[in-house]
This record gives structure tokens, sequence and C-alpha cells, in this order.
């Protein structure tokens, strides 16, 4: 069965020119670049069967020549899209489906009611100027510079993309070429997780796809370690990644929480494993980074989104409840800002790429581990002790919970939400009912205690308003409205907490059911 394994990378339309000239290519280079003028239709039914079955079906028009093409989606993350498909050419511009020989082609295919109902959906045009590169012996790269628009009914939206195909080798040259690439010139890109028929399924339905969040993993008990980390990393980025475009577009704050939850849960990906990598502190570092770039950001969501509409609403005659919702809105763009420029970087850039190759080049290494190595050093029994060793620090700490302050609160929050994700991460090891009993009363915990720290948060928040501002009167009743309410919430909050804690301390370790702790 054909696959496609490509990068996708988009750049601004006026930077084309200067990308064409850059050395790398031509020192690489093993084809003269030609160039076409492509002519693509995509065909879909009136409901569009075909988008919600996950397949794409075009043809596209080269000069004289036309080919069909259907595509699966995949997987597609950090810009690198692994698909299956199938290509046929034909005499002219009607579809044909009497040569779909092969089994694995979806069989809806097959059905007369639907081949009557397709229709042209979208179309594309755009200029496409090859070169074949050759960065070592073993590894070859199709590299296409596209550069035109989508077209649905009377909308149109340009682009401007480079697409990297490995026509034969390794995956990792992909991103390792693709890295030079983003060295080579200062102007910038970004890595495209949207082919260019979900963008114009996007332009025809005025529909933006919904946030993206964690996906199942499935593991084995028999894995080693290091595969198990690759995975569960690659889990993480296609959740991160796959929530970059609709944080940009600033629509909603779901995206912008998804990408951080994303990163938390890479993070303590690497923490679970940190005793089977090699060196990753430079990419952990890296991640620590982006991190501090979203988090000022979420905190002024939930504080202005959430928290400011709840009192809004129960204030609404308030005008000084009005005036510093407007003040505070404003700091929380500033700070959205921020976000979306890290995300648009190229130390962004650079960090994707890398983690990607750091992870294709360490997934080798697991997978040529004899039979010998990985009985020893299996997946559930690495993780048996971890899950073990981490329930009893929470459990210690839920035991003293009265004498906490609010900066142990927000400690055993972290330490509760590193267990949260661990078991979230391997909970197809075991069994999958008490797993997800013990994931609800942590989440519980989790939920409960983060509203605290939220709460702990909202008085710095409230510290970053400009003086100027805040000197007034009726903002100065405003913020002792926000303050006593607030209070009010954290005093809610923990008895909550005091309320919650039994079913955790007295929950049964599913990964060691022969013991039961019991809450004091």
């Amino acid at each position: 069965m054909p696959k496609e394994i490509e990068l996708k990378l988009s750049l601004p339309a006026h930077c084309v020119k200067h990308l064409l000239h850059i050395p790398l290519l031509d020192n690489l280079s093993i084809s003269a670049p030609p160039r076409q003028k492509l002519h693509t239709v995509y065909y879909d039914t009136p409901e569009l069967t075909l988008k919600n079955q996950r397949c794409a079906l075009r043809l596209r028009q080269s000069g004289n020549v036309w080919i069909q093409t259907i595509k699966t989606e995949g997987s597609a993350a950090s810009g690198l899209h692994e698909r299956d498909e199938w290509e046929v050419p034909l005499a002219g511009n009607q579809l044909d489906f009497s040569q779909l020989s092969d089994p694995v082609i979806p069989k809806f295919f097959s059905d007369p009611a639907l081949r009557e109902q397709l229709r042209p959906i979208f179309r594309t045009e755009f200029t496409r100027q090859i070169r074949i590169l050759q960065p070592n012996k073993s590894d070859q790269i199709e590299l296409c510079i596209d550069r035109g628009k989508i077209i649905a009914e009377h909308l149109k939206e340009p682009f401007a993309e480079i697409e990297l195909e490995l026509k034969t080798g390794n995956p990792v040259a992909l991103f390792k070429f693709a890295l030079l690439l983003a060295q080579s010139f200062t102007f910038p890109i970004r890595l495209e997780n949207r082919s260019k028929a979900e963008r114009g399924y996007s332009l025809y339905t005025g529909h933006q796809t919904p946030p993206v969040k964690a996906q199942p993993i499935v593991l084995t008990a028999d894995m080693d370690p290091t595969e198990a980390f690759v995975l569960i990393a690659r889990n993480c980025l296609a959740h991160l990644t796959k929530n970059e475009q609709g944080t940009l577009a600033g629509d909603d704050i779901e995206y912008l929480h998804q990408m951080r939850v994303a990163l938390r849960r890479l993070r303590s990906a690497f923490d679970i494993f940190s005793s089977v990598l090699h060196d990753p502190e430079p990419l952990v570092h890296e991640l620590k980074w982006l991190t501090r770039q979203f988090n000022p950001a979420r905190d002024w969501d939930v504080f202005v989104m959430e928290h400011l509409s709840l009192i809004q609403k129960n204030f609404a005659k308030h005008s000084g409840i009005l005036s510093i919702r407007k003040v505070c809105e404003k700091l929380r763009q500033s700070h959205n800002k921020t976000a979306c420029y890290s995300i648009r970087s190229k130390r962004y850039l650079e960090l994707i790429l890398q983690l990607n190759l750091w992870l294709a080049e360490l997934l080798p290494y697991s997978i040529q581990l004899s039979a010998q190595q990985r009985a020893k050093t299996t997946l559930k029994k690495f993780t048996t002790s971890l899950l073990t060793e981490r329930h009893e620090h929470i459990l210690g700490v839920c035991q003293k919970i009265e004498e906490l302050d609010a900066s142990s609160l927000h400690a055993l929050r972290i330490s509760i939400k590193k267990q949260r994700y661990a078991v979230d991460f391997l909970q197809t090891l075991y069994s999958p009912k008490a797993a997800k009993q013990y994931i609800k009363t942590l989440s519980t915990l989790q939920d409960i205690l983060g509203a605290l720290n939220d709460s702990t948060t909202i008085n710095k928040l409230l510290g970053e308003i400009p003086k100027s501002k805040a000197n007034t009167l009726t903002i100065r009743e405003a913020i002792g409205i926000i303050l006593g309410w607030n209070k009010q919430q954290i005093r809610q909050k923990k008895t909550e907490l005091k309320h919650a804690l039994p079913a955790f301390c007295n929950s049964l370790p599913f990964w060691r059911t022969h013991k039961k702790y019991i809450c004091i």
C-alpha cells in the first residue's frame, strides 16, 4: 500500500522568492527545479460523507495530465503527515473508480448511491516548484514550494507552503533538513499541521476544527520503557501542535488551555522516564521556556473569562466591575499576544523539530533491544514502583492537609497532577475500570486544588492593574468586591477539599491490588 510521509511548513507568500535562492537548496539538489501550474478539484457529497470518513478525493491537473487521488487521514502532528495514498492517471477530468482494485481502499467507494452524489466542493490553484534533494547517500527528499489559493464558492484563502516528502530513506532526514532550512533564513516559517484538504473544508464550511484534547495511548506490559516514552511523547506533541492554529486565531481560550495541558503532559512524561533517557535536559529546558510563555495568558483567560464573568453577573449594576473588566481584558489580550508570538517564533519551530528529531533517533534504540534486555526492564516493572512511590508521597501530604499553606497546597496539586498524567499514560497496563476510578479521585482533588490556586493567583493579577487605573474610586470598590468574593471561594474550596480527601486516601492502588491504604 503506498504511504505518503511528508513534512509541511508554511511561510509568508512574499518570502518564497528568497527561499528559492538559499545556498542550502543548491548544494543538495540533484535535479533542475521544474515549475508546474496545478489545478485541483476536491469532491464530496452534500453531507460531506468523505470528510466524515476522514478521506479525501481529488482530481489534479498538471498540463494535459489528470491524476485521481484518494487519501486517508492517517496521522498529522508537528507538521509530519503520514497517510495512505492511491493515485490513478486519467484520460480527462471525470472521476473513474474502475481501477480501484486495492482491497484496502475504503469500501464506500463501491456504493453507486455515494458515487452519484459526489460533486466539486472546493478547489486549489497554485504554482509548484520542485527540487529533488539528496542530503546523504541513503535519503532522498522531494521539496515542493507551493504558492496559490484555496477557493470555495465565492471565498478565497491564499497560502504559501513547503512540502518535504520522503522518497527514500528515514523520516529522520525530514526533520534534519527542516532544521537546516529553519536555520538558513530569518523570515518566519511554521510547521503546518493542516493539509490543503483540511483548510479547504474549513473554508467551505466556515467552521474551524474544534480544540483537540489528548487522545488515548495504548501501551503493553512487555514494552521497553524507552519505546513507551516515544509513543507518549509523540501523543503529547500531536495534542500540542493540533491546537496551534486555534490559539493563533484567538477565538476560543480552550485552544491555549489544551496547548498548556499538552506541555504539562509532555513534561510529566520526561519526568516519569528520566532514568532511561539520555541527556533530555536541553529539551526540558526549552519546554519550561514555552510553559512560561503560556502561563500568564492562561491565568488571565481564567480570571477574565471565568471569574470576572461570574462576578459581573452577580454585581451587574456596579460600574466598577465593568470598568475593571475592560482594563483586565486589555491585559489579557496583551498576554495572549505574547503567547502567540512565542508560537510564531523561530525558537518554537526549532524546539518542535528538535523534539521530533530526538524521538525519531531514540526509537530505533529501544526496538533493537534483545528479548533478554526487554525482560529485565519491562514497562510494567518500571512503572509499578514509580506509581507506588508517588501515591505514598501524596498520601503522606494529604494526612497533614490542615497544616498546609498556599505554597504547600500548590506543591500538592503538582504532585497529584503528575500522578494523574502517569496513570493516564499507563492505564492500559492494568484494569481499565480500576484505573478510571483512581483517576476520578485524583481529578477531583486536582480540580479543587486548581481552583484554590486560581484564587491565590487572582491577588497577583490584581496587582498588575496600572496604578493610574487602580486608584479610581469605582475600581477600588470593584477590587474590594473581587477580593471578598475570592475569600469566600477559598473557604468553599477548602471545605470541598476536606470532603474529597477520604475517597482518595481510601482508594485501592490498582497496580498493587493486594494493598489498601486507610486515611487517618
